[in-house]
């Protein structure tokens, strides 16, 4: 009896308040309100503007989707098989004069997530600062080397005819600009001409502009970055700039006549069986934004690992050649005199590819690269893929590099007599 008198007081309460008309409230006039403080939810997420000068950066490059538009790559339902450990796995190192575990490895140089596989099985997987195996986190420059793999697809589905096109073919709108006279081949391997500066700690370099432009999210991104007149001839030197990322995303979306998220889905996260959505950032919100193709994804762990397996199975995939025969060896190895082995910087070891930097030494090993210390190591010769993300405050550290080299090289003489 109570429930039943109970329901038919709120009954006539919704009723008398369905039937009142109320007006607008009255509210205090801006100058007559107490200052507020700022609201502190301790968790440590810039605005769009602060992520390349953060202090935290783990808790940012994980948490990108607070601070920007992004658009969502879809999977299959069904993610592809990692066969879990079943042991306990170490390997030492020598840097510094010093020996050195997977534990020393991970807190010296910053890491966030580190994954190891052999083949299909992982050897190790670890999160750390507060990280998880639900992250995304962010690429960075290891998103040039999915960009890349696009125009591989577009190639193998007729949409580019060779990378030895001019790519004012398919963009006539970079007329007059550094890209003129640049193949398509020439902006893969960062050898177009463009007086683009990518120079991190100049506040009034380019890449920092490019970066301001993001965080506007006004959108511009492609307009900038074909904006720039030549400095040199195409094909001459090698110059690492991410204005050319974008031009060879501007290039996939014409071709293909769809965003480069709805392409990366269909050829490659779906295919894969990625685990989990991944995310791009837009340079403006909504359909008129542009993935930010020089460096703008979010994945996870063991997603990047996929990736990276793909290569290490040179384009092949569960029995079947996704990428076209022969486009991981054109993209992961120096085709000419300036993108060879140390041929790239004064003192710098490695070569380039297509968007990919390809490490000295007999067994082919490659990596895609991204600042503040993301990598995706590859070594084909023993199917070992190595994905190391990290929080580095400053966006390049050369002894981390090195150290990071030095893990993988002892990761890969430790597996030598294993098989995949």
């Amino acid at each position: 009896m109570l429930r039943r008198v109970t329901a038919l007081v709120i009954a006539a309460t919704l009723a008398c308040a369905a039937s009142a008309t109320f007006g607008a409230g009255q509210r205090l006039a801006p100058k007559d309100l107490v200052a507020a403080p700022a609201f502190d939810a301790g968790d440590g997420v810039p605005p769009p503007a602060g992520m390349f000068t953060t202090q935290t950066p783990a808790v940012t490059f994980r948490s990108i989707e607070e601070s920007f538009p992004t658009r969502r790559i879809a999977t299959s339902r069904v993610p592809s098989a990692l066969v879990p450990p079943t042991t306990s796995f170490d390997v030492h190192y020598r840097f510094d004069e010093a020996t050195l575990s997977i534990a020393d490895f991970v807190a010296r140089t910053d890491t966030t997530g580190l994954l190891i596989l052999k083949g299909d099985q992982i050897l190790f997987e670890g999160y750390y600062q507060g990280a998880d195996q639900s992250d995304l986190f962010m690429s960075f420059s290891t998103g040039k080397s999915f960009v890349s793999t696009l125009v591989g697809f577009a190639i193998a589905d007729g949409k580019i005819k060779s990378v030895d096109d001019p790519v004012l073919g398919y963009l006539p709108e970079l007329k007059g600009s550094a890209y003129e006279q640049a193949t398509i081949k020439q902006v893969l391997q960062m050898a177009t001409g463009t007086s683009f500066t990518e120079e991190y700690e100049e506040r009034e370099s380019d890449i920092a502009n490019f970066a301001a432009l993001i965080s506007r999210g006004h959108g511009g991104l492609y307009d900038f970055a074909r904006s720039f007149k030549g400095a040199y001839a195409p094909g001459t030197r090698f110059y690492y700039a991410t204005a050319n990322t974008e031009i060879l995303g501007a290039l996939v979306a014409r071709v293909t006549g769809k965003s480069l998220s709805a392409y990366l889905s269909e050829k490659l996260w779906r295919p894969l069986g990625a685990e989990a959505p991944a995310r791009w950032i837009l340079d403006q919100p909504g359909s008129a934004g542009r993935e930010v193709a020089g460096g703008g994804l979010q994945v996870r762990l063991r997603d990047y690992g996929r990736f990276g397996l793909l290569f290490a199975n040179l384009g092949q995939w569960h029995g079947a050649q996704l990428l076209p025969a022969g486009w991981v060896e054109a993209a992961t190895r120096p085709a000419d005199p300036y993108v060879d082995y140390g041929k790239l910087m004064p003192g710098y070891p490695l070569g380039y590819g297509y968007q990919w930097w390809c490490l000295p030494g007999a067994n082919h090993r490659f990596t895609a690269q991204g600042i503040h210390g993301q990598f995706v190591l590859v070594d084909p010769v023993q199917k070992l893929v190595v994905v190391k993300l990290s929080s580095w405050l400053h966006a390049w550290d050369d002894k981390k590099e090195a150290e990071t080299y030095a893990f993988f090289a002892a990761v890969a003489d430790a597996l030598a007599d294993s098989t995949p």
